[in-house]
């Protein structure tokens, strides 16, 4: 997998993922780690089971302290429905 190395054309960041044992997966946070987020404003989009955002906001305020991390939404996988024709 090739890691992003700069989004500095960009003002907002949306992080997406699924949760894993009540955060994201670690590779979420090797690469935000890995960019300047700097004055970023960073979004969340998490998919669950069970806990909806567990730990993540923490665990991103830690991984991004240059950073704004804003709003946030859990969506349970279970209620998703796929798009006709796809599974």
């Amino acid at each position: 997998m090739k890691m992003l190395t700069d989004v500095a054309a960009y003002e907002r960041i949306i992080v997406a993922g699924p949760c894993w044992w009540g955060t994201f997966p670690m590779f979420v946070f090797t690469q935000l780690e890995a960019l300047d987020l700097s004055g970023k404003d960073v979004y969340v989009l998490m998919t669950h089971e069970a806990p909806g955002l567990g730990q993540v906001m923490r665990d991103l305020q830690q991984s991004c302290p240059t950073a704004s991390v804003l709003d946030s939404l859990a969506a349970h996988g279970a209620d998703a429905e796929p798009e006709q024709g796809r599974l």
